[in-house]
């Protein structure tokens, strides 16, 4: 699905660039992130430090996958070969003794092992090295299914809470497993996971067909819930379970429905599904908008778009891209409060949660955890530089001789072909084709997202409207798709309160960028004739993407896009007016 290359421009460029110095290219937190494997950290606490190598590697192999960074790939080879070094003869990978191990966050961090190995099989250019991964991972997996299963410790036994959900969504590195060697005994392992339900509080799939909202399910922790969907169309992806998928559906779309915010995340009770598509109206100045749902949300809705090309998939992945996401990446470098300190911290790269309705940055390092020296890490921030590679790999992808522009973002894309590589070369006004001259195939421009109209036009001939894309049949070599984008401003209601967006960004604003602005109070903005505020255009100032000015009865406010805003770590934001 993805491209073979990528060469993006603009903002996310420059994300990327950032992510990779202050921290993929860092060898001694790599490091750090290994020696957990040898050490039984986690017993005492029944912590989940062994799930950082694995968060940390997935998110950096995509980021490879679109910088291409040499030195990078160098980094990463030596934290595989560094993790392979810590693995015991009975296979075992692990933050746990063994006289403590299948419990807490346990099987939660050996999946984490698996994902990150098999992500970074995805990129291997060594094949010694491949096969020295492959048989790491069926030995660390055999020693799970000699221990799981049925007849065995049951999976749903293993965690310490929420159900053991977290232990359950070990199901999806298990199904790559089966299709990397095609051993039925990985396979019958997901099975059996799929019988459990997910969850010992209830069975989440029966969930999904009773008509529940995630947030009305036996156990509400999003990260962990989303995770084990994917799972579950994972598993569809490899068997065609038709009910599976029916059941993934079902519960992104209510999911969309009741729990998907402003900013592009989920839950306003911290970390929790809570209906947050009506809660987050709210003032409130506590924790919330979690960066691992945001980007795990990201990871599923971009996995189900592959499978059902669904547009509104993308369109909501490029909301959580461009404004929870993006507003995460803590480059100034502000402080974070951590509960278990009680304290703030110096700031990590990035931030753990979102404020939407009058909360500020840096209240929270989620998963905080220490290494033996005293230095810490946290869930989100290993999480993050995944979801920041991922929007890019995501706005165009290929299937079936048919090429999707998701979003018209600049840069070169090239998928690999049969005949040769295909090469887009994206700019603002066109977009340039450059294939073997016996190649011919299916390209469709998305032609709405929020806030974004483009009108396509190929050889002065408008492409067929179908699903919120133009289709072009028979493009070839040489072919030119024009481009002409309109942006406007998007204004949504609920509960009496109002939220704006141009071109994709959420507008918000800052109390340290505007005397107006007093968090929870009423502010009437300004109208035209046709009932729609009215925003004067300004030059966006350091760090911003967009500014505006509206008058309103307390006066003129300046909204910005939402990543920019609340950038010193202690100034109030607000989305909702």
């Amino acid at each position: 699905m993805f491209p073979d290359r990528c060469e993006i421009n603009g903002v996310f460029s420059d994300y990327l660039e950032i992510i990779t110095k202050r921290q993929l290219l860092d060898r001694e937190l790599w490091k750090k992130c290994v020696e957990v494997f040898s050490s039984g950290i986690d017993d005492n606490d029944r912590g989940w430090r062994g799930e950082y190598w694995g968060k940390m590697m997935r998110g950096a192999c995509l980021v490879y996958r679109v910088t291409r960074n040499e030195e990078l790939y160098s980094v990463l080879t030596g934290a595989v070969e560094g993790l392979l070094s810590k693995q015991e003869p009975s296979g075992r990978i692990s933050t746990y003794s063994v006289e403590k191990e299948f419990y807490g966050w346990d099987l939660w961090a050996r999946k984490y092992v698996m994902t990150g190995l098999e992500h970074y099989l995805d990129v291997c250019r060594d094949e010694e090295l491949k096969k020295r991964i492959l048989k790491a991972l069926c030995a660390h997996a055999d020693y799970i299914t000699g221990h799981i299963g049925e007849n065995k410790i049951p999976i749903l036994e293993t965690g310490l809470i929420w159900g053991s959900v977290n232990s359950a969504s070990i199901l999806e590195p298990f199904v790559r497993l089966y299709n990397d060697t095609k051993n039925e005994e990985y396979l019958s392992f997901a099975k059996y996971i799929i019988s459990t339900g997910g969850c010992s509080d209830g069975n989440l799939i029966d969930c999904v067909f009773e008509g529940k909202a995630p947030f009305e399910f036996p156990e509400q922790k999003a990260y962990e819930t989303m995770s084990f969907f994917e799972g579950l169309l994972a598993y569809y992806e490899t068997t065609g379970e038709k009910y599976l998928l029916d059941a993934v559906i079902k519960f992104v779309d209510r999911l969309l429905e009741t729990d998907f915010t402003a900013i592009g995340s989920c839950g306003c009770t911290h970390e929790l599904f809570d209906n947050s598509s009506l809660r987050q109206t709210e003032p409130s100045e506590k924790i919330m908008q979690e960066t691992c749902v945001t980007v795990t949300l990201m990871r599923l809705l971009s996995r189900l778009f592959a499978v059902t090309g669904d547009k509104k998939l993308f369109d909501a992945i490029r909301k959580s891209a461009l404004n929870a996401l993006a507003g995460a990446l803590n480059v100034n470098g502000y402080k974070q409060y951590s509960g278990e300190k009680k304290e703030y911290l110096p700031g990590m790269l990035f931030d753990s949660y979102s404020p939407v309705c009058g909360g500020a940055r840096g209240k929270g390092i989620g998963g905080f955890k220490q290494f033996a020296d005293g230095t810490y890490f946290g869930c989100c921030a290993c999480i993050a530089s995944a979801g920041f590679a991922l929007y890019p790999l995501m706005c165009v992808t290929e299937n079936n001789n048919e090429i999707r522009v998701n979003d018209a973002q600049e840069g070169e894309y090239v998928f690999l072909v049969p005949e040769g590589e295909i090469r887009l070369l994206i700019s603002p006004t066109e977009i340039t084709v450059s294939a073997p001259e016996e190649k011919m195939f299916t390209l469709c421009v998305s032609v709405g997202i929020p806030s974004k109209k483009v009108f396509c036009l190929k050889n002065g001939e408008e492409g067929l409207i179908q699903g919120g894309y133009a289709f072009f049949t028979n493009v070839r070599n040489s072919d030119r798709i024009s481009l002409k984008t309109e942006n406007r401003l998007v204004e949504e209601s609920i509960n009496g309160k109002l939220s704006l967006s141009y071109a994709g960004f959420t507008l918000a604003v800052d109390e340290s960028k505007t005397d107006a602005y007093v968090p929870g109070e009423k502010t009437v903005f300004e109208k035209d004739e046709n009932g729609r505020v009215l925003l004067e255009r300004l030059p966006a100032g350091k760090g911003e993407q967009l500014r505006f000015s509206a008058r309103t009865d307390r006066g003129e406010i300046l909204l910005t896009d939402y990543a920019s805003a609340g950038q010193d770590g202690s100034s109030r934001v607000s989305v909702w007016f």
